[in-house]
């Protein structure tokens, strides 16, 4: 029977596809003929992989350690509080000005401009209906002024939200990195030599 991997769940997976792949090698198929294991071979190697598990993954033990260094280090840092980041929090600002101040300053300059004009047709009243009209006049700069304004800021938070996960694609990160060195070194310096040397082995020599 089987012993279990002493890995984490989620490193077994990956040692079970390298070692499929090794069974799978043409070097460790021609050392299983050459040693007159064919017949049993695949299995009768897959389940001495398994038992001697610490063995193989001995030769891969420093790139192991810096996957899981790194892979703890990105554990603790995904249960940490998550907070808005500064860029949402201003593109609130920059949506305030861009559509909102437009808004209310464009109602306020028509009932300047509506007041002003109604109030320009009786002849007692011509200076506050030219204040009026010069107050209606003001709101429509403030409208046009904080909708380019505002428009900008929201362009170019846009822009920037965009970028960020474009800069996370230029590559894989550190993490996957270390996780494929760990595997190509088992399968390279732990899994093949090992196969390759049980199917080589006479039946005393085998481990």
């Amino acid at each position: 029977m089987d012993r279990p991997l002493r890995l984490p769940q989620q490193d077994r997976a990956d040692f079970e596809t390298e070692l499929g792949r090794a069974l799978a090698a043409p070097q460790v198929r021609e050392a299983l003929r050459e040693g007159g294991a064919e017949a049993r071979g695949v299995e009768w190697l897959r389940r001495v992989a398994r038992e001697n598990a610490e063995f193989v993954l001995a030769a891969a033990a420093p790139e192991y350690e810096r996957y899981a260094t790194l892979r703890a280090d990105a554990d603790a840092v995904a249960r940490l509080p998550v907070e808005a980041p500064p860029r949402g929090r201003g593109s609130g600002w920059w949506g305030v000005l861009g559509v909102i101040v437009p808004i209310v300053a464009g109602v306020a300059a028509a009932v300047f401009l509506l007041l002003g004009w109604l109030l320009g047709l009786v002849e007692d009243l011509d200076v506050l209906a030219h204040a009026l009209v010069s107050a209606g006049w003001v709101a429509v700069g403030a409208a046009a002024v904080s909708l380019l304004i505002g428009g900008l800021g929201l362009l170019g938070t846009a822009v920037r939200s965009a970028q960020a996960p474009g800069e996370e694609a230029d590559g894989p990160g550190e993490l996957v990195l270390a996780r494929d060195a760990w595997r190509a070194a088992l399968a390279e310096r732990g899994l093949l030599p090992y196969l390759v040397a049980q199917a080589n082995a006479s039946p005393g020599q085998r481990r």
